[in-house]
């Protein structure tokens, strides 16, 4: 099998659902083999979990980090000390995986075999023959349900609770609440900021109901020192000073979360030091990340109206002139509401469309225009970001926003045509 057809068959699979127990304990229990945590929430999971494996490695553990979706190539979703599985690797785990799974299915395997079961017993396998001390694990959707629920995590982190999802979560917060709590172990502990009434009710349940420790964090302790397009300075209670690399007020709350959950893991080697240095050499592609400065190019993959609110209120606290948009929103998604959201900050948007699972830019040009704000159809992504530049000076800003689908392929082109792969941090 090429790799090409090997990567045909994973994004082909689209099962009733595998026992994954079962087929975990034919590959002998990899996820038994390493300590691990688990990160679930609407948005921020991404940086949550790449600020924990950052400060794991500062201090000398050897660290997997499954994490979705990738912004290029599936690859990024599974890491070791930062090193992404190799193509080669990632063919080999794939056999493998699908090897064990027509062992127990034979020629019904593919009724039964979803992509996202199927990568986290890839990746599972592949820390387990790769030594790692710890996995840090990124939820897909949800947690009660997910694929990742076969990992018992000590600590567990729940960044927040918005409506997205809502075809498989449910149309209330309580709903989704329910599911995303579920990622608590039995005995473990669960560390939140989520602070709205009827989620804390449904995580507060969850705790109760598998006798886990809550700690519900409150932010109004975290106090902004400095923020600027290299980085940001903040403190949070007794730690004074602490520096990130990553862009972004919504970035903070993220780094909080990781910090406390790296002191709940009881490590003695997660001293002070690795804590602050894992939070400051941390790095999330795609997630407010500056490719260019003059004008200034930013890539980041809000997916819903909270993620949009989020980047309004971080681009506020950034100096730049005009605001010019690439916007390119996923179907499935509630378009209208993150464009209310982002839109009356532009300038311009220039509204494209990816080529995955992207909604028809001519609609979402319309919804662009009834905000009042002057916009233009141009596909694919790459060729919409070459649109903003010729508009933009160079103290402007140019964003590309609205799907890590159009970000990813904006980032995959910025590269191909020779860019370095700048470190403005």
């Amino acid at each position: 099998m090429t790799y090409e057809a090997m990567l045909q068959k994973l994004y082909n699979l689209k099962g009733s659902g595998l026992d994954l127990e079962r087929l975990l304990r034919a590959l002998g229990d990899p996820h038994k083999s390493f300590r691990a945590i688990r990160v679930a929430g609407t948005n921020g999971k991404g940086s949550v979990c790449a600020f924990l494996a950052q400060i794991l490695h500062e201090a000398g553990f050897r660290v997997g980090l499954f994490t979705s979706p990738h912004l290029v190539h599936p690859e990024e979703r599974i890491r070791v000390n930062d090193r992404e599985i190799s193509p080669h690797e990632f063919q080999e785990e794939f056999e493998r995986i699908w090897a064990a799974i027509t062992e127990l299915y034979g020629s019904a395997s593919e009724q039964y075999a979803r992509f996202f079961e199927v990568l986290t017993l890839m990746a599972l396998d592949y820390f387990r023959r790769e030594r790692v001390d710890w996995a840090v694990i990124e939820c897909g959707v949800g947690a009660r349900t997910d694929a990742t629920r076969v990992i018992a995590a000590p600590v567990a982190v729940l960044t927040n609770v918005e409506l997205d999802h809502r075809e498989s979560l449910g149309t209330t917060i309580t709903q989704i609440a329910s599911h995303k709590a579920a990622v608590v172990a039995p005995g473990g502990t669960l560390i939140t900021a989520e602070s709205k009434p009827e989620a804390l009710r449904e995580i507060e349940r969850e705790c109760h109901l598998k006798n886990a420790q809550l700690v519900q964090l409150d932010l109004s302790g975290l106090k902004v020192r400095a923020q600027s397009w290299d980085g940001q300075r903040f403190t949070w209670r007794d730690w004074e000073n602490l520096e990130i690399s990553l862009v972004g007020s919504y970035q903070l709350s993220n780094a909080v979360l990781a910090l406390e959950a790296a002191r709940a893991l009881g490590e003695p080697a997660l001293t002070e030091e690795t804590i602050r240095t894992g939070l400051a050499r941390a790095r999330w592609p795609g997630r407010m990340e500056l490719i260019q400065k003059n004008p200034h190019v930013m890539l980041d993959g809000a997916k819903n109206p909270a993620g949009m609110r989020a980047l309004r209120t971080a681009l506020a606290l950034l100096p730049y002139e005009r605001a010019f948009l690439v916007l390119g929103i996923s179907d499935r998604k509630d378009a209208e509401a993150m464009i209310r959201e982002i839109a009356p900050i532009a300038q311009e948007v220039i509204v494209t469309r990816a080529a995955f699972r992207g909604l028809d830019p001519e609609y979402v040009a319309s919804v662009v225009r009834r905000c009042g704000v002057p916009c233009e159809v141009v596909t694919p992504p790459p060729l919409a970001l070459e649109a903003a530049l010729r508009r933009a000076h160079k103290d402007d800003l140019i964003c590309v926003t609205g799907s890590l689908f159009v970000v990813g392929e904006v980032r995959a082109w910025w590269h191909r045509q020779g860019h370095p792969h700048e470190d403005y941090h």
